[in-house]
């Protein structure tokens, strides 16, 4: 009897494992990119948006060159990005990147297709 629950216990991990790894590989997700290609995407592609999601405080110090500005924390938030083009490619980047992951997210469920995350954010850009 031990014998048959194991084997179905394996065989429903199994199933269990295979559709999650199908589902996964359908999802829409967004790429991470270093400085280097962050500055190659920004000299290459045209119709790319630059998006900043720090705080005013934040942005105050210096943002990357033609950035639109959406911070993360405002309440509107999602509202705003819901306005914008959803066909274009964007680059996202907060102070170190890990916010940006949570924007790019939000994004991505949102129905964007093309985001791309600044690793390191704002931070490494500056370095």
């Amino acid at each position: 009897m031990r014998t048959v629950l194991l084997i179905s216990s394996l065989f429903l991990f199994a199933m269990g494992c295979k559709s999650k790894t199908t589902n996964a590989s359908s999802e829409t997700t967004f790429k991470d990119v270093n400085v280097s290609e962050a500055k190659t995407m920004i000299a290459e592609k045209k119709d790319l948006v630059i998006l900043d999601v720090r705080t005013p405080e934040e942005t105050a110090q210096g943002i990357i060159e033609g950035a639109m500005i959406i911070d993360i924390h405002d309440p509107e938030f999602d509202k705003k990005i819901n306005i914008l083009n959803k066909e274009k490619p964007y680059l996202v980047y907060c102070r170190s990147g890990g916010r940006s992951v949570t924007a790019s997210n939000k994004m991505i469920e949102a129905g964007f297709k093309d985001i791309f995350n600044l690793e390191g954010g704002y931070r490494a850009w500056s370095k």
